[in-house]
């Protein structure tokens, strides 16, 4: 395109009427529109985090982890059946030990890590694309729902979004030509000392460090030189010592009886060996899965850029592209063997992977079209207004979706209960983060008990509120609803030993 081949023409050389694309390229390119990127996924971000919504079940296991256990003990296995990093526990728990166990001291770390995930991806997108182009790349990085989402969360995703964008940033810094001096030492060290610890802050760092020692050895065996042979050889020995120790100091403890049929079954991160037909279908939804979760509802169109930016990137630059597509290969034949569950939040560190390959391709469409370039480049403003449409509206309304609020179900209940009440609850861990082991309370296994000391004894019980079959349940047993309460997705009930039968109509409370 024009405003491509030749960006800084002269006013002199330019026609009276400036063609619109060349318009459009200046425009996508200027700081206004980064600015107003960079803002909006900022404000996004610290809406979410600072909404301080309640703690949800997982959360809720790290927690109880960091508070119960020193650092020594948060290498070895863990309660829970919790896989995380020992680095990022190790800071939770710093933290923990500083100020208490609020819900935002304890989720922000994950927030700060998904704001220098957004800061970094202007500097990666800008390595590898122009500018028009980059910035679509950084426009659906800042917009994305699960890199907002998480980075309110007591979970280390938002860590591997970051560790691999600066992963890509140092290894795409390192590949371009005449990169010296100053430039290529921070390059070399920020590789360095992601080789060294990055791996105990995120586990899935091991697959983009292994991409980018793919495109570090086509680099050096296109151009062999004793340094550059050398550099690839100890970054591998860094990655090699430092996952070894992980294994041998924590990650060998954290397998339990159960994870991968677990995985399987719940969620989809491997396929079922089982059924042959079921692992091909596995296999084929991979690109679709991690392009959806990148950016909601634009899986198809985003995995079909992805092919396309793969493709004319695997052309142009060999090296480059083995850095962007290395670590997705990887993690699937990981998850093949059964070593590295694949779905949902277990591919966080692969959207910076989509967003730049998919611009690529948006770029190659666009050169292809012709003429008809202003038609595709018009479809990916739309794909990124569609992907804005999910996490924008957080800045007018309440946050989207912020889950079951278990922590105003458990306030009302400590706020009307009296001493003595039995109480049930469906995620009773959360109940725990919040007030401690509690005696009275019956634990999610145990409404069996619930059920038979109900027609005796005033009961509290929080489930969702679709749970019409326990609350029948209750009744039957002899439990009479005497008050009703709901949460935002839950619902709190009152039973007093009566009949039966339900006798009348619940009090509700406001």
């Amino acid at each position: 395109m024009e405003w491509e081949r030749n960006p800084d023409m002269s006013t002199a050389a330019r026609p009276n009427a400036i063609p619109l694309a060349v318009r459009v390229g200046r425009w996508a390119d200027s700081r206004v529109l980064w600015t107003f990127l960079l803002l909006l996924g900022l404000t996004i971000r610290l809406r979410y985090y600072l909404c301080a919504a309640s703690y949800w079940y997982d959360e809720s296991f790290v927690v109880l982890a960091v508070r119960s256990l020193d650092f020594t003990a948060l290498l070895g296995p863990r309660p829970y059946n919790l896989i995380s990093p020992p680095l990022y526990l190790w800071i939770v728990r710093c933290l923990y030990l500083l100020g208490g166990d609020g819900e935002l001291l304890m989720r922000l770390p994950a927030f700060a890590a998904g704001v220098v995930a957004l800061l970094l991806m202007i500097p990666l997108t800008r390595r590898l694309l122009p500018g028009p182009w980059a910035v679509w790349a950084f426009a659906l990085a800042a917009v994305s729902p699960h890199a907002v989402s998480h980075g309110s969360e007591v979970h280390p995703y938002t860590l591997d979004l970051c560790a691999a964008e600066f992963i890509l940033l140092c290894t795409f810094w390192l590949l371009e030509p005449g990169v010296e001096g100053c430039g290529r030492r921070w390059a070399v060290a920020g590789l360095g000392a992601v080789a060294a610890v990055g791996l105990w802050a995120s586990f899935p760092s091991a697959f983009v460090l292994a991409g980018a020692s793919a495109a570090l050895l086509i680099a050096v065996w296109r151009r062999p030189t004793v340094r550059g042979w050398v550099g690839w050889a100890g970054l591998n020995a860094a990655i090699a010592a430092s996952g070894a120790l992980l294994w041998w100091f924590s990650a060998r403890h954290m397998y339990y009886p159960g994870m991968i049929e677990h995985w399987t079954n719940a969620w989809g991160g491997f396929p079922d060996w089982r059924k042959p037909l079921a692992a091909g279908r596995w296999l084929l939804y991979r690109p679709y899965e991690i392009c959806n979760y990148a950016n909601r509802d634009l899986g198809v169109p985003l995995a079909a850029l992805v092919f396309v930016g793969g493709v004319a990137l695997a052309f142009r630059s060999p090296r480059q592209a083995a850095a962007a597509a290395t670590p997705f290969m990887l993690a699937v034949s990981a998850a093949l063997v059964g070593k590295y569950p694949l779905a949902h939040r277990t591919t966080m560190f692969l959207p910076p992977c989509v967003w730049l390959l998919a611009a690529v391709g948006l770029r190659e469409l666009c050169r292809w079209a012709g003429r008809h370039r202003g038609k595709v480049a018009v479809m990916g403003a739309l794909m990124a207004g569609y992907a804005a449409a999910w996490t924008a509206p957080a800045l007018i309304w309440p946050v989207p979706d912020p889950g079951l609020d278990y922590r105003g179900a458990y306030q009302f209940v400590h706020a009307h209960q009296r001493p003595g009440d039995l109480k049930y609850c469906q995620m009773a861990v959360v109940y725990d983060t919040y007030y401690g082991t509690d005696p009275a309370l019956l634990r999610d296994e145990e409404f069996p008990t619930a059920e038979r000391r109900v027609g005796e004894e005033r009961l509290w019980a929080v489930f969702g509120d679709t749970r019409l079959d326990m609350r029948r349940r209750l009744e039957i047993a002899g439990g009479r609803v005497v008050l009703e309460h709901h949460v935002q997705g839950l619902v709190v009930l009152l039973f007093e030993p009566g009949t039966a039968q339900r006798s009348g109509p619940a009090r509700p409370i406001q």
